[in-house]
């Protein structure tokens, strides 16, 4: 009976996780309910009581149980020491675990012997994973920014506190030699991107392959939110599962099927171990092949109950994940969207070919997109009639651009004209997508505003 109604007590998780990121319920108070309906459940079970409220009893367990799971890792805040130096200046040692590049300053992870810290610094000198640092400076508490929780936001990479242009020295490097590597490569290929694309095209193209913004305008951002397409500059599974999508229906119009299926498994390793082999790569890289899987087989009870373990797992291991981590928001619902109208795009859009997999691919897209628009909406604050016309025109041409940025900047690993010359496919898609975005974007008649 439990294995029949293992949807509802995942999804009832997943629920009581969402729940408690919102309200700061006492652990106690959950403790002393989940006590009680134990309680209930017992009875109801020993004395054969009603199977609807047996089941009820289940699912709101599992709802308890996942709002403790949030509140035990929320209180993970003890283990950390440099909270307790908020407003001390300080001299830490420790090794960066990201880098990530903002306009006009660069945000570094930091792992010490006393807790993560975010520090926030000038773009230059650029430092890399594994780089041992010695920083001085004032340890200050997160601030919320524009009503945004800041706090819980880094809190899920368990960082509670940070730095403010403090002092920095590079005194070594970690001897990590695979992730090392990884991020090696993956530092490279940027460096190839840039070498064989202008900007800001090879930040774009960076982003949907990496999920590496770097230095994009604020306008073009703008445009591309007003249009209903950021997502595709964040790394998840949209993106994956996208050209995962493109290369399975490319392949099958060439290869029998199964081939066409190892072909796409292969191509997200490949995209996944591209970004350096992170957390978030490798959670939408799962979510991908669930998804992929059922369309493969056509079996959507399976696949939503496996993507629905793939969260429960995420999501207990990381309650945070499930409000403040976008890239597995868009990662389980572009997948849900895969899952369930996949097909049945499929079937309206016959007037597009299947040449090359066309029709799969905006298939794919609309699917997701109905789907990542509640994600996209939170995001911005902002909705565009014409957001589903944008993700047929511009998201369309994501598989396209990932595969040639891939191909060039291999090929400008050996020869820079050759990685140039390839690069002009996805110069010129890209460009397309900013000027779509931009005359998109114009139609401010066409925006809704919330104003939440």
């Amino acid at each position: 009976m439990v294995t029949k109604y293992t949807p509802y007590l995942l999804t009832a998780f997943l629920g009581g996780v969402l729940l408690r990121s919102f309200f700061n319920i006492p652990q106690n108070w959950i403790l002393g309910i989940l006590g009680l309906a134990g309680g209930v459940l017992f009875i109801f079970y020993f004395f054969k009581l009603g199977g609807r409220f047996l089941i009820f009893s289940l699912v709101f367990l599992g709802f308890l149980l996942g709002m403790l799971r949030f509140s035990i890792f929320e209180n993970k805040i003890a283990a950390d020491k440099l909270h307790n130096y908020y407003g001390q200046t300080l001299i830490l040692r420790g090794k960066v675990l990201s880098s990530v590049l903002k306009p006009n300053s660069s945000r570094i992870t930091l792992e010490t012997d006393l807790g993560r810290i975010l520090i926030i610094k000038r773009i230059y000198p650029e430092y890399k994973y594994g780089d041992v640092l010695e920083i001085s400076g004032k340890v200050a508490e997160p601030e919320n920014y524009a009503g945004f929780d800041t706090a819980k936001f880094l809190a899920k990479q368990q960082i509670y506190s940070q730095m403010i242009f403090p002092e920095i020295k590079k005194t070594g490097h970690s001897p990590n030699k695979f992730l090392n590597s990884l991020f090696f490569i993956k530092n490279k290929f940027e460096e190839s991107l840039k070498s064989i694309l202008p900007e800001p095209e090879a930040s774009l193209a960076s982003g949907m392959l990496l999920g590496i913004e770097g230095v994009i305008p604020q306008g073009i951002l703008d445009n591309f939110r007003k249009a209903g397409v950021i997502h595709i500059l964040v790394l998840s599974g949209y993106n994956i599962t996208v050209v995962g999508a493109f290369i399975m229906a490319f392949l099958g119009f060439i290869f029998p099927n199964f081939l066409a299926w190892t072909g796409s498994l292969f191509g997200i390793l490949v995209f996944t171990l591209m970004t350096g082999g992170e957390p978030a790569a490798i959670r939408a890289a799962i979510m991908a092949v669930i998804g992929l899987l059922a369309m493969r087989t056509g079996r959507s009870y399976l696949a939503i109950l496996g993507l629905l373990w793939a969260a429960f797992f995420m999501a207990f291991w990381n309650p945070m994940y499930v409000r403040f981590d976008r890239g597995f928001q868009l990662s389980f619902l572009a997948t849900l969207g895969l899952i369930l109208f996949s097909s049945w795009f499929m079937k309206k859009l016959w007037f597009l070919p299947k040449f090359l997999g066309i029709r799969e691919s905006a298939a794919s897209t609309l699917s997701a997109q109905i789907f990542v628009t509640p994600v996209l909406l939170s995001w911005g604050n902002l909705v565009s009639y014409l957001s589903p016309l944008a993700n047929v025109v511009i998201v369309g041409f994501v598989p396209t651009i990932m595969f040639f940025s891939f191909a060039a900047g291999i090929l400008g690993f050996f020869s820079n004209f050759l990685g140039t010359t390839l690069a002009l496919v996805p110069y010129f898609l890209i460009k397309f997508q900013i000027l779509a975005a931009q005359f998109l974007a114009s139609f401010d008649w066409a925006v809704i505003y919330f104003n939440f």
